[in-house]
C-alpha cells in the first residue's frame, strides 16, 4: 500500500476551471536558441504546484467521500490522492536532482542532453501517473457528485498541460544535442 503525503499549502485559491480552459505553459523558446530554455525551474515548480493544488481538493473529497465501506464508489476518491502523491513526488525529485547536479545554473536553464534526458522521462512518468489520477478523479466526480473532485479533475488536466509541453521541449532540447539531422 502507498502512503499518503500531506501537503501545507496555506490558504490557496484556485482559478475557476472551466473545460477547455488551459494553464499557461512553459515559455517559448528564443528564436534560434532551440528547445531548451523553455526548462527552467521555474516551469517545472509551476506543474509541482498545479499537481499540489489538485492534491488538495482531491484529499478533501477523499475525506468526504473515501471512507471504506462508504456509499459511491470510495476508491476513486482515494486513488486520486495516490496517483497524484507519485506525479508530484517524481517531479520533486526531478527538481531536486536538477539542482544538486547543478544542471539548472548557470545559465538557469537545462542546457545539456543528460539534463533534458531527465526532464523528459521524469515527464513522461509523471504524465502517465496523472492520466490515472485524472481517471479516478471523473469516477469520484460522477459517483459521489463531487465538486472538489471535478476541480482535482481541471487542475490536473492543466498540470497535464504543461508537463505534455514541457516534455516535448525536453524531448527536443535532447535531440538539438545531437543534431543536425539528414
Amino acid at each position: 500500500m502507498l502512503a499518503f503525503a500531506v501537503y501545507l499549502i496555506g490558504s490557496v485559491a484556485i482559478p475557476p476551471a472551466n473545460a477547455g480552459q488551459s494553464a499557461p505553459g512553459p515559455a517559448p523558446a528564443e528564436a534560434g536558441a532551440g528547445a531548451c530554455p523553455s526548462l527552467t525551474s521555474e516551469a517545472i515548480q509551476t506543474a509541482i504546484d498545479r499537481i499540489a493544488l489538485s492534491r488538495v481538493k482531491a484529499a478533501s473529497d477523499a475525506a468526504v467521500h473515501g471512507v471504506e465501506g462508504g456509499p459511491g464508489y470510495p476508491s476513486a476518491a482515494r486513488d486520486n490522492v495516490v496517483y497524484l502523491d507519485l506525479a508530484h513526488d517524481k517531479m520533486v525529485t526531478l527538481l531536486d536532482w536538477l539542482h544538486s547536479a547543478d544542471l539548472l545554473d548557470p545559465p538557469g536553464y537545462v542546457s545539456n542532453a543528460t539534463g533534458a534526458y531527465n526532464v523528459h522521462g521524469y515527464v513522461r512518468e509523471s504524465v502517465t501517473d496523472l492520466h490515472y489520477a485524472r481517471h479516478w478523479a471523473t469516477v469520484s466526480a460522477v459517483a459521489h457528485t463531487s465538486a472538489d473532485a471535478r476541480s482535482s479533475y481541471e487542475l490536473t488536466t492543466q498540470a497535464l498541460d504543461l508537463l505534455e509541453t514541457l516534455g516535448a521541449q525536453a524531448g527536443r532540447c535532447y535531440m538539438d544535442g545531437y543534431g543536425p539531422f539528414n
